[in-house]
């Protein structure tokens, strides 16, 4: 954070209000760390942006909690602890450009197959259900440690599999998050991510976040879903290609 210009600063500011906006509208996000990965290293963002989605989920919580489908949020979490396992392990070993690029690929793919879904009027073929839990949790383990938010989208797409409402869908996702961050970082605590670079840029961040949620639960209820994905997709997309040029 130190080296960052006043112009970079305030991209940092909006980016986040931006994006926990989105979080606090729909329980989950995913162009936080895209955005941000533009002016800082992944290795200070992912451990930061894990402590800012525990708390944004928890407020989230704070006034949806009746909401979670409690057996819908906790059949995933032992296979998630595996895949979280893995993703400590690659984070730690990778270096800062490796893992920028892998986002950027994995970001483009997403985002395409989102925007190709969303232009197709047959609902698309369901997955078996003892297919699905399994790569979910996992997927969601291993993608949240290495990029932090990217969680969520997989999460969604095990969530939309059971057909929740929109407020059982934003407290169970929000609820998912929550527990996902709190072990990922208890993992991050313990390799030493969280260093001073992390903890300046946790600090600056946190009000941010804050007006952000306040923003989303504000707009929960008028939220247009086909055109938010839409918006989401085309972020994605737009975020992944400078990220292939780090």
């Amino acid at each position: 954070m130190d080296s960052l210009s006043p112009l970079a600063i305030v991209f940092y500011c909006v980016i986040l209000i931006l994006a926990y906006a989105v979080r606090g509208s729909t329980g989950f996000g995913a162009v936080t760390i895209p955005l941000l990965a533009w002016i800082l290293p992944l290795k200070i963002i992912v451990p930061m942006v894990t402590l800012l989605g525990v708390l944004s989920s928890a407020a989230i919580l704070r006034t949806s909690l009746r909401h979670v489908n409690w057996r819908a949020m906790w059949r995933p979490m032992p296979l998630t602890l595996v895949g979280i396992l893995v993703g400590l392990w690659l984070f730690e070993a990778l270096d800062a450009r490796t893992l920028a690029r892998a986002l950027a690929v994995f970001l483009l793919v997403y985002g395409a197959y989102t925007l190709w879904s969303l232009g197709r009027p047959a609902t698309p073929p369901r997955v078996p259900h003892a297919m699905m839990l399994p790569t979910t949790a996992v997927t969601a383990g291993f993608v949240g440690t290495l990029f932090g938010a990217m969680a969520g989208p997989i999460y969604a797409v095990y969530l939309d599999q059971l057909k929740l409402g929109k407020d059982g869908f934003r407290a169970t996702v929000a609820a998912m998050l929550f527990c996902l961050g709190l072990a990922r970082g208890t993992g991050y605590f313990a390799i030493g991510a969280y260093d001073r670079d992390v903890m300046i840029a946790f600090a600056v961040a946190l009000p941010m976040m804050l007006i952000g949620v306040a923003l989303g639960n504000f707009i929960h209820t008028n939220l247009n879903p086909t055109a938010f994905r839409r918006l989401v997709a085309a972020v994605l997309m737009a975020s992944g290609i400078p990220l292939l040029f780090r």
